[in-house]
C-alpha cells in the first residue's frame, strides 16, 4: 500500500537524530494527541492529560520510574511493573496487567480515511508486553478489537480478538522475530475495512478479523502481559507517529 493524500494530521514523536536529554518526554515528542495511563494511582491507574504532557517541562514522573527521557539518547522510556498481585502496580479492574501507555484521545473510522500507527523502539527487558493496540470505541465494548505482542523470545505476534465483547480468545497471527535489545519498527494500518501490520518495513501482512467496529482508536506503549514474574518490562521508544 502506498500513503495517500488526504491526511487530516500527522501526530509525530521523536525526529531522529533530534532528541534532547534534557527534555520532558513532551519536549521531544508531540504528545498533544494522546493521554497516558500509568501504573499508579488511588485505586485505579493515574491518567494525565495532554495538556500535562506537552512541552520540555511536561510531566514525567518524579522518580523516573515509568515515563520519563532517557538522560543519554534522549528515548522515551516506558516502564510496567509484571505480575500485579506481587508488585502492587495499579490496574484498570477490567484488566489482570499493569501499563505505561498512551491512548488517542480522538476516535476514527476504520472503514474511511487514512488510520495508521508507526512505532520506532527497542525492547530492554522484556518478558511479555504488548507495544500497540486498537482500541474498539463507541461500539458498547470496552475491549481491544487487536494487540500486538512482543515476547522474550523474540517473537511479535498480532492478536485479533474473536468477539467484540471478549471471552472468546485471541487469533495470533506471527509477523516476524526481533532478537530483544535490537532496535525496530512496527506499522498498523487499519483503513478500508482491513487490518494490516508490518515490521521493520517488510511486506505487510493482512489480519484475520472476526467482527467490525464503527469507531476505534490506537494506543501505543508498554501494556506489561507479564503474570510469571515481577519483572519490569522496559521499552525505549526513537519515533511514534499517527497519520489520519
Amino acid at each position: 500500500m502506498k500513503p495517500t493524500s488526504n491526511l487530516i494530521f500527522v501526530a509525530s514523536l521523536g525526529l531522529a537524530g533530534a532528541l534532547d536529554p534534557s527534555c520532558a518526554p513532551g519536549g521531544n515528542f508531540d504528545l498533544s494527541k494522546w493521554e497516558l495511563q500509568l501504573p499508579i494511582g488511588n485505586g485505579s491507574p493515574q491518567i494525565v492529560p495532554p495538556a500535562q504532557l506537552v512541552g520540555c517541562n511536561g510531566y514525567q514522573d518524579p522518580g523516573h520510574h515509568y515515563f520519563f527521557t532517557e538522560s543519554g539518547d534522549g528515548a522515551l522510556v516506558m516502564k510496567a511493573p509484571g505480575t500485579p498481585s506481587k508488585t502492587g502496580c495499579v490496574k484498570f479492574a477490567e484488566s489482570q496487567h499493569c501499563r505505561t501507555e498512551l491512548g488517542e484521545k480522538a476516535t476514527w473510522s476504520p472503514n474511511s480515511g487514512t488510520n495508521r500507527l508507526f512505532m520506532d523502539l527497542v525492547g530492554t527487558n522484556v518478558h511479555s508486553i504488548c507495544i500497540g493496540q486498537v482500541f474498539q470505541a463507541e461500539s458498547g465494548f470496552n475491549k481491544p478489537f487487536a494487540e500486538l505482542y512482543y515476547t522474550s523470545d523474540g517473537k511479535i505476534n498480532f492478536g485479533t480478538a474473536k468477539a467484540a465483547a471478549g471471552g472468546a480468545g485471541q487469533d495470533l497471527q506471527l509477523l516476524g522475530t526481533v532478537k530483544v535489545g535490537t532496535r525496530f519498527t512496527y506499522e498498523i494500518r487499519f483503513e478500508g475495512g482491513k487490518l494490516l501490520a508490518r515490521i521493520n518495513n517488510n511486506d505487510f501482512t493482512t489480519l484475520r478479523t472476526y467482527f467490525t467496529t464503527p469507531k476505534a482508536f490506537f494506543k501505543a506503549g508498554n501494556y506489561n502481559q507479564d503474570l510469571e514474574t515481577t519483572e519490569t518490562g522496559d521499552i525505549h521508544v526513537f519515533q511514534l507517529k499517527i497519520t489520519h
